[in-house]
């Protein structure tokens, strides 16, 4: 199956640190910069380029879901895909799907060779494309990371892409005419054939009657091919990432292209809205690989890849990838187990993720090696790096600073810089008020107590990212306890001391000592924005958020709904920008400031008086 969600009930996995391919390559291509880029999360600008390639494929998938036997080459976008909560194409529902409940068009009106099928897919690029472009650029601007202007990029350019990607998968279907339909014809004419998972059509998952082309006899026919020869493709109405696979035990996942699967091999196709030159074609190698390693991992290491390809819709070429026999992909789950141990399991420092950039490597246009293939300057990869100016592999400097105080609003604010922002405490009381502890189904312990300490009280409560998993035996009402490594905040008034899967809850040592007075919620910083994470829409987004930096290291501030400050229109990448009196906590291992009541952001200084990134 092209798509596996497994059951980690009982696995130990942080499906928000998972490793990727993206992220092998990555760290293949430099520690340091993988470290940068997913350990920190420091995102580089969005170039106007990323439009192309998102409504490329949009277009292609959209036009691949229809049927030429009941899509007329006028029709509007209808086969809308029904979904569930999660954004996921909802194969069980019987109900929603659009495709059953429409008429076939006329047979003599159907296409009945190549030149008329690609015809009609020509008329569906008319009806599709302007919407795919459209979203894709809306995506693009409510970028506040977004970088280059749109002159850079042409609607037309994308349309003789989405034509060569169609004309790559008329090849497939060709083949299929070439075979009869292969070896599954009888069974799809009778309704016989749809896989657990099938391609987006617009039909349900599970469905028995013939599609309206299927004919009872007789050779293969171009509709019936276009059928047959359909592969499975992301849904284009699913939610981003929503239908990838992933290791049975949960630690590395993918999202595949394209898969054919009409012949009964497995064919895993990459689509690239480009012409295939420079670096990225080497990391393309090795993405295909791993998603043939994918395959065969999450089909009881019994079924393997029949070939790989990508599409370089930028040349209209076809370039075949070699395959990993059983011994390479044996020596991926060792090597990959590893390295997420090493890097995902666990959260690695900085000296584990050395600076070693790997050789830059050229290809020409269509992913074809060039001669020579590798830059001989061992740091020429260092030359284009987004991180140059905070790596010691590179003389470019940001002139980042690391505040200690600052002038603002009449008084002097003491500044934390952000490497030394501590998101956690300790505190030691005794126990009032204790409600549970109660074991939860997935191994996780509910428990609410009030810790007093003298005359100051703390609530202890779970975190809403939730997780505790140790929590002394001995804990009960009046017990003196240690609360360890929690998060903490202020609400009402109260300090709130907040429990997760790093916390722990023990009995207090008689020489032990760590006040609730002590607890410091609020914080002031001086950084450097990096990058806009977040910024309300009116739709979907009710959060500002930003991954500032300064010279001691990363972290992010956030601010939710009636907190989010005027300011924060006005605020761009490359502003200094100082947070004050905001509230220190942690998301997802990550140091956090968030804006809350009292808050103030103010703008120190602007991108363009300082070095750009």
């Amino acid at each position: 199956m092209p798509v596996l969600r497994p059951d980690l009930t009982d696995q130990d996995i942080d499906p928000y640190r998972r490793l990727s391919a993206s992220q092998v390559i990555g760290w293949k291509s430099c520690p340091r910069l993988w470290y940068y880029n997913w350990e920190m999360r420091l995102k580089g600008p969005l170039p106007p380029q990323i439009i192309r390639g998102n409504a490329a494929e949009a277009c292609i998938c959209r036009i691949l879901r229809e049927s030429p036997t009941i899509i007329s080459p006028e029709s509007p976008d209808i086969l809308i895909s029904p979904l569930t909560d999660e954004g996921i194409p909802d194969l069980k529902n019987k109900e929603n799907w659009i495709a059953p409940r429409l008429t076939p068009r006329n047979e003599e009106e159907w296409p009945s060779d190549r030149s008329t099928i690609m015809e009609w897919a020509l008329s569906r690029v008319d009806i599709h494309l302007d919407r795919c472009w459209d979203e894709a650029v809306a995506d693009w601007e409510r970028s506040p990371n977004r970088s280059g202007s749109l002159e850079d990029i042409s609607i037309e350019e994308c349309r003789l892409m989405v034509i060569e990607g169609i004309k790559m998968h008329l090849d497939e279907v060709e083949d299929c005419i070439n075979m009869d339909g292969g070896p599954l014809l009888e069974n799809w004419r009778r309704g016989d054939a749809r896989p657990i998972i099938p391609a987006p059509d617009g039909f349900p998952g599970e469905w028995k009657i013939p599609h309206p082309s299927a004919k009872n006899e007789g050779d293969v026919t171009w509709c019936e091919a276009w059928e047959i020869a359909r592969p499975w493709f992301v849904d284009p109405d699913a939610k981003s990432f929503s239908e990838s696979t992933c290791h049975p035990e949960g630690w590395f996942q993918g999202e595949y292209d394209i898969v054919y699967r009409w012949n009964g091999d497995i064919r895993i196709i990459d689509i690239k809205a480009s012409v295939g030159a420079g670096d990225r074609s080497y990391g393309y190698l090795e993405q295909l690989r791993l998603y043939a390693w994918l395959w065969w991992e999450t089909h009881d290491r019994e079924e393997q890849v029949s070939s790989m390809a990508i599409w370089y819709l930028g040349t209209g070429t076809v370039k075949e990838i070699k395959l990993p026999n059983i011994s390479d992909m044996e020596e991926y789950s060792t090597k990959l187990k590893n390295l997420y141990q090493m890097i995902r399991a666990q959260v690695p420092e900085l000296s584990d993720c050395p600076a070693s950039p790997s050789p830059l490597r050229y290809f020409e246009a269509g992913g074809i090696a060039s001669n020579p293939p590798i830059d001989e300057d061992p740091n020429a990869r260092c030359r284009g790096c987004d991180y140059r100016g905070i790596c010691e592999n590179s003389n470019h400097d940001l002139e980042l600073k690391a505040e200690s105080r600052i002038e603002r609003f009449g008084h002097t604010w003491p500044i934390t810089s952000l490497g030394n922002i501590e998101p956690r405490s300790d505190a030691i009381g005794d126990v009032i008020g204790l409600s549970g502890p109660t074991l939860n189904e997935d191994g996780t312990i509910d428990v609410r107590f009030r810790l007093q300490d003298g005359y100051d009280r703390a609530l202890v409560k779970p975190s809403y990212q939730g997780g505790l998993k140790k929590v002394t035996r001995s804990l009960s009402e009046g017990s003196r306890v240690k609360v360890s490594n929690a998060t903490t905040s202020i609400w009402r008034g109260e300090v709130n001391i907040e429990l997760d899967d790093k916390s722990e809850i023990s009995i207090a040592d008689d020489d032990e000592t760590a006040s609730i007075l002590d607890i410091e919620t609020r914080i002031n910083i001086v950084a450097r924005v990096w990058s806009i994470d977040a910024f309300p829409d009116g739709e979907g987004v009710s959060r500002w958020s930003a991954t500032l930096i300064d010279a001691t290291g990363t972290a992010a501030v956030v601010a939710f709904k009636q907190f989010i400050p005027i300011s924060a229109s006005a605020v761009k990448r490359g502003d200094t920008i100082a947070v004050l009196n905001g509230e220190k906590g942690e998301w997802a291992g990550r140091s956090q400031v968030k804006v809350g009541p009292g808050t103030k952001v103010v703008i120190v200084s602007y991108a363009d008086e300082v070095p750009e990134f």
